[in-house]
């Protein structure tokens, strides 16, 4: 009987101790035991853009951190303090950083596929921006791995055009065999901390879709055009920026959009996600970009066409 006693008390010391850690320390893990207030649920959010935001370290967030607790101290619900937060965010983490709510969720209803055609000996292959499954990341990045081990073909164009971003991993993964392994780009913070992108036998190391691609030959000696414009955006430009530094590679079109940088995503209490830029992006080359457009090394409006010129004279 005492022994079944001291069990007891060691069951409910246990579990009024997991209730403590969790009312202190839960919300770091969006798990409370009741609904924060707005005041709180605020505060949470100011935090996690100051411990992760790149530009969390500069006078104009401590400004509006201030600001910001100020303007919703009488907040009664989290709509109405979400503006302010809307503010905050763009200050931690800049243009690329926003709050997605189900009222302002983009529509990721509209999918896109890949494409590939061969045209004048050239393989085109349309790389779209991706939301989707698991599934539909693996149909993804196995059309264009498909379309590159067919023998049809003598020289690459690449067209990111329209291309606003998403999930990278199906995009890089697809295109992989044209490809060296290693890195091939590089994540850089507020820290100046680096995290490598690396790419080997198929397969990043950066998370995201667990994508088994049917080939992962290695494809080489291959001329490959990349056609960006103004609305390569995000993930649009991360894979764009995996072909920088590498011979028999050029680009064509316009300035991408300027959002080279990474996300992280932050759920708040409400189910609202804080898509907050942690990092800047460095190429294989060394150069960095911090949310500054991809330059082509041939400014067109006709990029398809002057990409096609310069591939047939290095046929």
């Amino acid at each position: 009987m005492k022994l079944f006693k001291r069990l007891l008390i060691g069951i409910g010391i246990g579990f009024i101790s997991l209730l403590v850690i969790i009312y202190l320390y839960g919300y770091k893990l969006n798990i409370y035991l009741i609904p924060p207030s707005p005041q709180k649920y605020v505060a949470v959010a100011l935090e996690k853009m100051e411990e992760s935001g790149i530009y969390s370290e500069s006078k104009a967030w401590k400004e509006i951190k201030t600001k910001t607790l100020e303007k919703t101290k009488d907040a009664s619900t989290y709509s109405e303090a979400l503006p302010s937060l809307e503010e905050a965010i763009k200050v931690a983490g800049g243009k690329h950083s926003f709050i997605e709510t189900s009222q302002t969720q983009f529509d990721h209803s509209e999918k896109f596929e890949p494409k590939a055609e061969v045209e004048q000996e050239t393989l085109y292959l349309t790389v779209p921006e991706f939301t989707g499954t698991q599934v539909e990341a693996n149909e993804y990045a196995n059309i264009l791995e498909s379309a590159l081990h067919q023998d049809n073909y003598t020289t690459i164009m690449i067209d990111l055009r329209g291309n606003r971003g998403g999930n990278m991993t199906p995009m890089i993964l697809g295109l992989s065999a044209l490809l060296p392994d290693g890195k091939l780009f590089e994540y850089i913070d507020k820290k100046q901390n680096t995290k490598s992108v690396d790419l080997s036998a198929g397969k990043l190391n950066s998370g995201g879709a667990a994508i088994e691609l049917k080939n992962t030959h290695k494809i080489n000696n291959k001329s490959i055009a990349i056609l960006i414009d103004e609305n390569t955006g995000s993930s649009g430009e991360l894979t764009a920026i995996c072909f920088k530094g590498l011979p028999n590679v050029k680009f064509f079109g316009s300035n991408s959009a300027g959002y080279t940088s990474a996300n992280q995503e932050v759920y708040l209490y409400d189910g609202a996600r804080m898509q907050l830029t942690t990092a800047f992006i460095r190429d294989r080359s060394g150069s960095v970009y911090q949310n500054v457009p991809i330059c082509p090394d041939i400014h067109t409006t006709e990029s398809k066409q002057a990409a096609l010129t310069w591939l047939n004279h290095k046929n």
